[in-house]
């Protein structure tokens, strides 16, 4: 049969499993090996089961069989033995997705049949962060902050140059989103003139100590076991497997076989520029003699090719050479669309996966913020496969996400009633101490930066501005996060409430926002100040903001618990509360607050680790996602009425 006999077939036109045999769901024996490697409670590592060839027609109909049992074994005993049906997929639940990777697998195997794909032409290609393994954090990102950390030892300098500063405070994404390229060519920099082999030697060694910042485990044991299974479902029906990935291709070769099994000539990945040197005389093994030279490959500083969106399809068709069959990326940056798309333009039978982080107990939940992904899965007809409800374990065995620790019997306080006179909780403005003499200038520099780039680029006015510390300062998604608004980001990193009353004037200059967002006060209270002394300066800085903003609007995101300052929870909630109390005597219309804080906690009150960065205290994109889906509709509302 050639390549393009046949009928293009996707698995969506019509159902296979009409007019096939009623067993067609999965029965598949696999043997008393195969259902413990699947059925228990194993680490995630894949394990190759033994190769079952693929079934025959028995029927002249034209359909393609089930997928049967393999023969039985050899048995002697008193009694016959029971063939159990063996589900090859366990921790996928049974429906519309489960089926229809079931009906495909049979479709491709059925030889006699019109859908039938001979063996070579049995591509699989699989995205990896957040297809085959938890992406938050990306772990080829982690690998890389390491490695800046052991570089920083050797230069301290690092510590005080851009980017590499910020990314020493654990916030990668941040660096990140600066752009896919910028955060490739900074890992390739990062690792210039290292060996190949010494890039390698030094991933293996990550893998072998390095865990989760959220589940406290091994990257190994935050693969999906689902995933696992499917590809030893894939690889037993003669599928050729391949790592399609935008992570750096020396990281990715290693951890495709740890966890895999999936050879690093499978491995299709960003890449940086290469070259050829003669090893230095000295480095010449010994056994070669002195005049024997030996040649290595180094990276250069350079990236070559950035493995992600457009650039995947090509990759594809220029090292495997056939458009894959079989094709699994995952919702989150849009950057396998290209990908499925190039899989299911294939004349033969395909089948596309898109998976959707929706279950936050048991992983994450999160989207796009153009839904992009998911659009061009209704538009093409992929199968999206959904956390929640596709499948029945995520990883190998439970995870906990780890807890922020726990201080004694302390727990928020419960919301105590506003007082008759709640203007009586304050001190008046005029009581807030004054700024430290020693931090008065501190900000000088930062602050003259920010009026230049309001001269230099005056944004567009009537949006939104946000005044804070660090936690504004390093919230570097705003576009993302609210697609649409305007997002000024003035945040002064360290900065208390205090000081941010005396400059605020200076950062709204020459802006006009129709919303002035406030999210600060954490750091007085960590340097001691009293709740009072906190909504005192608020106080005085709503007073500044007015009289430069007369008709502004002014939100004050309440001070946020957090895993480093869980102690101070109870000052914050007191602050918060006189804050809000003020606001409600009516004294500043124009004035209101917002709780923020179920952002960051999970599903048992306490922070959640995966919503703050390594430092514990600052947001990470994902607490900051989960921030912006409060904020947003109470910005919009704000702007429009």
């Amino acid at each position: 049969m050639n390549r393009d006999d046949g009928p293009a077939w996707t698995g969506r036109e019509r159902p296979l499993g009409s007019g096939l045999n009623p067993l067609l769901p999965l029965l598949l024996l696999a043997g008393v090996v195969g259902a413990a490697v699947w059925c228990g409670e194993v680490a995630p590592v894949a394990v190759r089961p033994p190769t079952i060839q693929p079934p025959t027609v028995q029927s002249a109909n034209g359909q393609p069989p089930a997928l049967t049992a393999p023969a039985a074994l050899p048995y002697s005993g008193a009694h016959p033995p029971q063939a159990l049906p063996v589900d090859p997929l366990p921790s996928w639940n049974e429906g519309s997705t489960k089926q229809a990777i079931v009906n495909f697998l049979a479709a491709v195997t059925a030889e006699g049949t019109a859908t039938y794909v001979p063996p070579d032409e049995r591509i699989a290609v699989f995205d990896h962060d957040g297809t085959l393994v938890c992406e938050k954090p990306i772990v080829h990102g982690m690998f890389l902050l390491e490695h800046i950390r052991q570089l920083a030892q050797q230069r301290p300098d690092l510590a005080h140059t851009e980017p590499y500063a910020t990314l020493l405070t654990g916030d990668i994404t941040a660096v990140r989103k600066l752009g896919k390229r910028y955060f490739m060519d900074l890992n390739f920099e990062a690792l210039a003139g290292v060996t190949e082999d010494d890039l390698e030697k030094s991933v293996e060694g990550f893998l072998a100590r390095a865990r989760h910042p959220a589940f406290d485990v091994p990257y190994a044991e935050v693969t999906y076991q689902p995933m696992h299974e499917l590809l030893a479902l894939l690889r037993s029906r003669g599928f050729t497997l391949w790592i399609c990935t935008g992570s750096g291709v020396h990281f990715m070769r290693p951890a495709a076989a740890a966890w895999y099994e999936i050879p690093p000539e499978n491995v299709i990945a960003s890449r940086p520029a290469l070259e050829l040197e003669e090893v230095d005389p000295s480095e010449t093994w010994a056994a070669r003699g002195p005049d024997v030279r030996a040649l290595r490959i180094v990276a250069k500083p350079q990236l070559e090719v950035l493995n992600d969106e457009d650039q995947k399809a090509v990759s594809i068709a220029e090292r495997i050479g056939r458009r894959p069959i079989f094709a699994a990326g995952n919702v989150g940056t849009a950057g396998d669309i290209a990908m499925l798309r190039w899989s299911a333009g294939s004349l033969r039978p395909n089948l596309q996966l898109l998976v959707l982080h929706d279950d936050p107990q048991r992983e994450m939940a999160y989207d796009e913020p153009t839904h992009a992904s998911l659009e061009a899965a209704k538009a093409h007809g992929w199968n999206v496969v959904r956390m929640a409800s596709d499948w029945n374990r995520i990883f190998a065995r439970p995870l906990q996400r780890r807890a922020a620790p726990a201080v004694g019997d302390q727990s928020p306080a419960a919301e105590a009633p506003a007082p008759a006179n709640p203007s009586a909780l304050v001190a008046p403005p005029a009581a807030t101490p004054a700024p430290p003499a020693d931090r008065q200038d501190r900000w000088e520099e930062e602050i003259a930066a920010y009026e230049q780039a309001t001269l230099q680029q005056p944004p567009a006015p009537g949006g939104v501005c946000l005044l804070g510390s660090s936690n504004i300062r390093l919230w570097s998604t705003l576009a993302e996060d609210f697609p649409g608004l305007t997002m000024v980001n003035r945040g002064v990193g360290g900065c208390f409430l205090s000081e941010l009353a005396e400059f605020a004037p200076r950062l709204l200059a020459h802006l006009h926002p129709a919303v002035v967002v406030v999210s600060a006060g954490g750091n007085d209270i960590d340097s001691g100040a009293a709740a009072a002394d906190v909504v005192a300066a608020f106080q005085r800085l709503v007073a500044g903001v007015r009289e430069a903003l007369p008709e502004v609007k002014i939100l004050f995101l309440e001070i946020a618990p957090s895993i480093k300052r869980w102690k101070q929870v109870e000052t914050q909630a007191e602050a918060n509360r006189q804050i809000a109390a003020w606001i409600a005597s009516g004294s500043q219309p124009g004035v209101s607050h917002l709780d923020t804080s179920a952002a960051f906690l999970g599903a048992d009150g306490m922070p959640a680790a995966e919503c703050f960065l390594d430092d514990t205290l600052h947001p990470s994109p994902i607490g900051n996602s989960r921030r912006a889906q409060i904020l947003q509709p109470v910005l919009k509302n704000l702007l429009e009425h």
